[in-house]
């Protein structure tokens, strides 16, 4: 859960607040089933649905609910005519549901379960650099929740990386199997150097991660696949992995590297997710 999450929960347990999540998308809609905000008192949302007109009705039937105390669940045509439209040219449909939530330790459970079953794993930052901080920066407002490992203490540093779940300061070949990722989660690879990356990458490989992306020249990943074809790693296993990492936007400088590799992380997601999304642009070597 990140940090925006963290900080609805404790406020849930002491205000009411509505849930508002998209249980079922047709069409062309904003955003995808499982997609949430809450609404609290006096109007204030936390999190979105898609924005627009949609948003803005969700928000008006939430508010109702809060008022009434009362949960519901609305479907509405995303389009300018039909009953239930709201006045946008998507064309697609969703329904809705609003759950309401009074103040308790019981809604600050229920939240952490629905940010559990959003779909949104984690994010492994491998590396503390330049371009970690670059990418961590935008992980937030991209609704990934980002644990950050390296061994230096000068770089693994919490004030460095506000928003992250975690910020480890430990070996990180060991950091992978106490992290014990799952097949949501987003392993990315940005060490200071090959040695770091072959200790992480071959753990890695033997997690069920659902995405393992490693930084680096192509000179520098040679040598990392070397070392591990010589351990008895074979073609199918290095197929895992996408590398160089980030899709291909002639990024050069930390902050265009952050872009391309979030730009991957979001397209990985929705292609998880089952979306429809174009299978990714991987680069294997």
């Amino acid at each position: 859960m990140n940090q925006g999450m963290k900080q609805l929960a404790r406020r849930l347990e002491t205000e009411p607040a509505v849930l508002v999540t998209i249980l079922e998308s047709k069409g062309s809609a904003p955003r995808h089933a499982g997609a949430f905000m809450a609404v609290l008192a006096g109007g204030e949302s936390i999190g979105t649905i898609g924005g627009g007109r949609v948003e803005a009705v969700c928000q008006q039937r939430a508010a109702r609910a809060l008022a009434e105390q009362q949960s519901a669940v609305e479907e509405y045509d995303l389009n300018d005519k039909g009953p239930n439209q709201v006045g946008m040219a998507c064309g697609g449909q969703v329904r809705v549901e609003f759950l309401y939530l009074p103040a308790g330790r019981e809604s600050a459970q229920e939240l952490a379960r629905r940010v559990a079953q959003s779909g949104s794993g984690r994010v492994l930052l491998f590396g503390a650099g330049h371009v970690a901080r670059a990418l961590a920066a935008l992980l937030p407002a991209l609704e990934f929740e980002y644990w950050v490992v390296d061994d230096r203490p000068e770089f693994a540093v919490e004030q460095a990386f506000s928003g992250a779940a975690g910020v480890l300061c430990e070996e990180m070949a060991a950091a992978v199997n106490r992290l014990e990722p799952t097949k949501e989660d987003l392993i990315v690879i940005m060490t200071r150097g090959h040695e770091h990356d072959y200790e992480v990458l071959r753990e890695a490989l033997a997690t069920p991660a659902g995405y393992i992306g490693l930084m680096g020249s192509r000179r520098k990943i040679a040598m990392t696949r070397q070392k591990l074809e010589e351990e008895g790693f074979g073609p199918e296993q290095f197929v895992r992995v996408s590398t160089p990492i980030g899709l291909s936007i002639g990024a050069e400088t930390p902050a265009e590297i952050a872009v391309s590799v979030a730009a991957q992380l979001i397209a990985w997601r929705a292609e998880h997710r089952g979306q429809g999304a174009k299978p990714l642009d991987l680069i294997h070597s």
